[in-house]
């Protein structure tokens, strides 16, 4: 196994462990938690999740619906890394591009497990990156900056004030704080739904189909399948309102799952 393809596993396998460990634990809405900037510590919570809440009421302020101000919130933020992450994934399609030619390097040197054989070899492959104009560790950076994210609004929304309050924290008819009711299964069975179909084209754009005999192909695949029960579990035990934020964040990267150029294809803008 290539070792890119070894290191996304490990962090695929590394989230795994923290959603699991997020859906046991659960998310609660504790109004007596309260994020605010007299309660804010340390710079997570000052720079990161504060300024969530922060920009979630902004909006409900101006909107009057809380469930929308989570959805334009959401937006903002998923919009703003999208460059990044675009250019990552642009970045993993071209590198379907080279593997040929690593093949070839490998071969050369299959065998030669000495210092300065692996030393050439790792050089000839660097090579080969900055001639092509790719970088092999630029695929684990779009996981890099959602968990972030994700994490931030996990506690925005657990020690949002508003979304405790009865009188505004619904949204359709729902409750944004109903844990583990019927509305949490129906936001659940969406969010895997979005996901498994971003999941499959992003892979088949990046890394060719596992039918082909690409193993990493193959071993991606089965990485994310990992994810959707985890998933489906975590957005069922946690408030509708975190519910909300993967629906519209899985929109996003469905959205980016067709911006993706296909190996060989022109890059984006961006």
């Amino acid at each position: 196994m290539k070792f890119e393809t070894k290191k996304k596993l490990i962090l695929g396998l590394i989230v795994v462990v923290i959603l699991v460990t997020l859906t046991g634990c659960g998310v609660q809405i504790d109004p007596e938690r309260a994020l605010t900037p007299e309660t804010a510590s340390g710079p997570w919570e000052s720079f990161l999740v504060l300024p969530l809440i922060q920009m979630i009421t902004w909006f409900y302020n101006r909107i009057g619906n809380l469930g929308i101000a989570i959805i334009v919130a959401t937006l903002i933020t998923k919009f703003a890394v999208m460059p990044l992450m675009l250019k990552s994934m642009n970045n993993t399609a071209k590198m379907q591009t080279v593997q040929p030619e690593q093949a070839k390097i490998r071969e050369r040197y299959a065998g030669k497990t000495d210092r300065e054989s692996q030393m050439k070899m790792n050089a000839e492959m660097q090579a080969l990156y900055k001639e092509k104009g790719v970088n092999p560790m630029a695929g684990c950076l779009p996981m890099m900056i959602q968990m972030p994210l994700m994490f931030a609004f996990f506690q925005a929304f657990s020690r949002h004030p508003l979304i405790a309050t009865y009188e505004v924290r619904h949204f359709l008819g729902m409750s944004l704080s109903s844990v583990s009711e019927l509305p949490n299964v129906i936001f659940a069975a969406i969010v895997v739904g979005l996901m498994y179909f971003s999941q499959s084209k992003t892979q088949k754009k990046t890394q060719g189909d596992a039918t082909t005999g690409n193993p990493a192909a193959g071993n991606m695949k089965m990485m994310n399948l990992m994810f959707l029960p985890m998933m489906a579990l975590m957005v069922y035990s946690s408030p509708l309102a975190m519910g909300l934020y993967f629906i519209v964040s899985q929109i996003v990267m469905t959205i980016q799952s067709f911006i993706i150029k296909t190996p060989g294809a022109a890059p984006t803008p961006f």
